[in-house]
């Protein structure tokens, strides 16, 4: 698994920056990357750690309430930012509700929009105490820690 992948989200789910979050577009996109990239069985385990999670809480997204719709409104008006897909403006949404201030991504897309963005470079950017913490909770979990290609 990507190591910066690996950091941020097993930070975000030890709480370091608070409650951890998801919403239902994003674990649609996740498992449908992760599918492709890593194949079904992967894929399926990836699935089955994120719904049977108790520290990750799933927000999902209904057609019928707001948060479509301001989806939506934000999605047409941010239309020339190169890379922000409709799921990220639902994120985005989402994030000013619940007053979510760092997000896991590595869609430079959400840049201009989050006080803090933990993604490309964020496993260097830790002291060493917590990159060894993180490798020892990998290596129980029995994750191979991947640098990511230059």
């Amino acid at each position: 698994m990507h190591l910066n992948a690996t950091a941020a989200l097993t930070s975000s789910v030890l709480g370091w920056f608070g409650k951890a979050y998801t919403s239902s577009y994003v674990i649609d996109e996740t498992l449908t990357l992760a599918k492709a990239k890593l194949g079904g069985p992967e894929a399926r385990r990836l699935a089955e750690s994120i719904l049977q999670s108790k520290k990750i809480t799933r927000v999902n997204v209904d057609e019928e309430e707001s948060t479509f719709q301001d989806s939506f409104a934000r999605f047409k008006e941010h239309l020339d930012v190169r890379g922000l897909s409709f799921t990220d403006c639902t994120t985005l949404v989402l994030s000013e509700r619940l007053k979510i201030g760092t997000l896991v991504s590595f869609d430079s897309g959400f840049r201009p929009f989050v006080p803090m963005l933990l993604g490309e470079g964020y496993y260097r950017s830790l002291p060493r105490e917590r990159r060894d913490l993180l490798a020892k909770i990998a290596q129980k979990l029995g994750i191979k820690l991947k640098s990511p290609k230059p």
